[in-house]
């Protein structure tokens, strides 16, 4: 749950509601709104295409317009001046520029569409000093244009947003205050089976939630919270007769488990059990990992295997591997292939593995692995991360067994201290080094291992 959403089940689903309707509102209101103004401003067109048609009219038979309301339109001859302008554009003396009359030898069902604006240094705040759409067409020897009044668009568009400034937000607190008590409601069943559920203990497993008369999801809830106790309290009884009979087989924890746990019995009302379960069990999980590694540290004096590996083959089998279930990004770099080597394929396995999750658990972004062979030359593999690095005084440290530095303390999650460890062993048991070396940023550890001459392909 992230950190300003509200725990509350109550709380979280009214500020749900009040999100999603608040949202979904507005995008109506939007929609609804750009609906209107699209067919209000076709719906403005049209209305001056009406009025161009009679305006049209009247100077073809050359008789006075007649004109609905106050209308804005000009008369432009063939030279492009105009020689008639309505009233409601000459009353506001605007500076603008007059439209161009029709192109020469254009048939008379010539029409067109331009944008006209009318500015003033006097009223620049007035409403009517704007751009304008203008439909125009041809009246004999003039062109006629008549401007798209926005007036009735706005108007309409201006009473459209004080109502849904009103309604949107009053449909929202209505939509949250039903959502909040119709959620109260249903949660008052649910804190009753909370509260008996609090009383429910080791000594106390026969409490049962009560049942709400309802048949819905909540009362089917306790009926399966009431099986669920029934079978916990037979379980119980079961597991307290086998420690009864198995007690005297059990044996004391390891000493690390034990003294973080009598640690925190000295003062168990000041103790943060949760963490404690925590520690634990992160304790739990790095003893098995030493404890793996720590067998197969005990059987490194088998025989080796002698077989013939290309090492760069299975590098990018190990780094496809950890693209796949870690987190962070792993790069091959393939320089010389193929790298073949002679030894134990699950050991090598074991070397690389080691050498990238060690590489991961302390990257930052980036692990690149580079492998490197060539004739007579040994099989070079190098693992760089991006990393805070490795003191050069600590280089020879980090494979020391159980050796971690003060940084890797911080920042290295589950690993066991004997990882490097046994990637060296194995490395020397192959004849090769593995050796910490500079390198810009981060760390880089390089594997050397004698090469196999390439003789026809892998046997």
């Amino acid at each position: 749950m992230s950190r300003w959403w509200p725990a509350s089940i109550r709380t979280s689903m009214a500020l749900a509601t009040f999100l999603v309707c608040g949202v979904l509102f507005t995008l109506g209101w939007i929609g609804i709104r750009a609906f209107v103004d699209a067919r209000l401003s076709i719906q403005a067109t049209s209305q001056a295409g009406g009025q161009l048609t009679r305006l049209v009219d009247a100077l073809t038979h050359d008789r006075p317009p007649a004109l609905d309301g106050d209308p804005m339109y000009v008369v432009v001859d063939g030279s492009g001046r105009a020689v008639t302008v309505s009233d409601a554009i000459t009353r506001l003396n605007p500076q603008w520029t007059v439209p161009s009359p029709a192109p020469a030898n254009v048939p008379s069902t010539w029409s067109t569409e331009v944008d006209v604006t009318l500015r003033s240094a006097a009223h620049p705040q007035w409403r009517e000093f704007r751009t304008y759409t203008a439909v125009g067409a041809i009246a004999g020897p003039f062109t006629a244009y008549v401007f798209v009044l926005p007036w009735d668009t706005q108007n309409t568009l201006r009473l459209f947003d004080d109502t849904m400034a009103f309604f949107v937000p009053l449909a929202t607190v209505i939509a949250v205050a039903v959502s909040w008590f119709a959620l109260r409601r249903a949660l008052r069943s649910v804190e009753a089976i909370r509260q008996e559920l609090s009383e429910v203990s080791g000594s106390r497993l026969d409490r049962r939630v009560p049942v709400p008369p309802s048949r819905d999801e909540i009362s089917r809830l306790a009926r399966t919270t009431n099986e669920t106790l029934d079978r916990l309290q037979r379980s119980y009884e079961q597991q307290e007769r086998l420690v009864g009979d198995a007690s005297h087989e059990l044996r004391s924890p390891l000493a690390s488990l034990r003294t973080g746990l009598e640690v925190a019995l000295v003062h168990p009302g000041r103790a943060d059990w949760p963490a404690v379960a925590e520690r634990s069990l992160q304790d739990v999980d790095r003893l098995q990992r030493i404890t793996t590694d720590l067998l197969h540290l005990a059987v490194q004096d088998r025989p080796l295997s002698t077989e013939v590996i290309d090492l760069a083959e299975l590098a990018i089998e190990q780094v496809e591997e950890e693209n796949m279930l870690g987190l962070r990004h792993v790069h091959a770099v393939l320089d010389g292939l193929p790298a073949l080597v002679r030894g134990d394929r699950l050991q090598l396995e074991r070397l690389l593995r080691n050498l990238i999750e060690n590489a991961m658990r302390h990257c930052v972004r980036h692990v690149r692995v580079t492998v490197r062979a060539g004739k007579d030359r040994p099989v070079v593999v190098e693992v760089l991360d991006d990393g805070p690095g490795i003191p050069v005084a600590d280089r020879e440290r980090v494979f020391e067994r159980f050796v971690r530095l003060d940084d890797a303390r911080a920042r290295d999650a589950g690993g066991s201290g004997l990882g490097l460890t046994l990637a060296r062993d194995i490395a020397v048991r192959h004849g090769g080094t593995l050796t910490v070396e500079d390198s810009g940023a981060g760390a880089r550890f390089v594997l050397r291992l004698p090469g196999v001459p390439d003789e026809g392909g892998l046997p």
